[in-house]
């Protein structure tokens, strides 16, 4: 991940009909949300009963978390193509690299850009391998038999239970910390990820515990990038 020699990224052109901004601003609203159900304090089932009520609060949570983990994978895909097409030109990034499986243009794409690589065992990298299997799990979501004994249903609510605990919070870490490293890498903000360094003005602050998890990515990216 060093370069002996300088070098300089090309200048950037402007381009239209780009949606990674607006992916990740829903991925980024999705999980302000599910943050929110999550850290419900009120009991799903108590008097006086409603279960329509407490089943529409978990199925917007649920709803949420989905949306965090699909956007978040479309605006990394979406802003890889961008980064290709932006530094290396179109031809390149549609002819050459756009058939590529996502983890593999994140590690390839920079490195011909700049000569550098994101870190293959790094939590970016590592983050996007959990991103991909989640993505892949619910876009290619096959259902299960149901058995006398309950034991797919049994299997069902622990496997999404882990899915919320685990793999909704790390689309979103994954989509700031990804950003993060390519910005370091590249040592220019090229703009085919949102920015989450340090703002020094932001006229829309973001919902206070996305505000948390992203001071924890950028912890997260600094201690692995003093590394390097």
């Amino acid at each position: 991940m060093s370069s002996s020699e300088p070098f300089q990224i090309c200048d950037t052109y402007i381009r239209v009909d780009t949606m990674a901004d607006t992916y990740a601003r829903m991925a980024e609203q999705a999980f302000a949300l599910f943050l929110d159900g999550t850290a419900d304090p009120s009991p799903l089932f108590c008097p006086p009963y409603d279960p329509t009520g407490a089943m529409d609060r978990e199925e917007r949570k649920a709803a949420n978390g989905i949306k965090t983990i699909v956007f978040s994978a479309m605006a990394i895909e979406a802003a890889v193509f961008d980064l290709a097409a932006i530094q290396l030109g179109d031809k390149v990034a549609t002819d050459y690299l756009d058939k590529m499986d996502l983890v593999g243009k994140w590690m390839i794409i920079p490195r011909l850009i700049c000569g550098r690589s994101l870190k293959e065992d790094g939590p970016a990298i590592n983050g996007l391998r959990g991103l991909v299997k989640a993505r892949n799990a619910l876009v290619h979501h096959k259902s299960k038999e149901w058995d006398k004994a309950g034991k797919a249903e049994r299997a069902m609510t622990e496997r999404w239970a882990r899915f919320e605990k685990d793999q909704v919070p790390n689309a979103f870490k994954t989509l700031v910390l990804l950003s993060l490293e390519v910005d370091a890498v590249l040592e220019a903000f090229v703009g085919a990820l949102p920015f989450y360094g340090k703002e020094i003005y932001t006229g829309s602050p973001r919902h206070p515990l996305v505000e948390d998890i992203v001071q924890r990515c950028r912890n997260t990216h600094q201690k692995n990038w003093d590394g390097v």
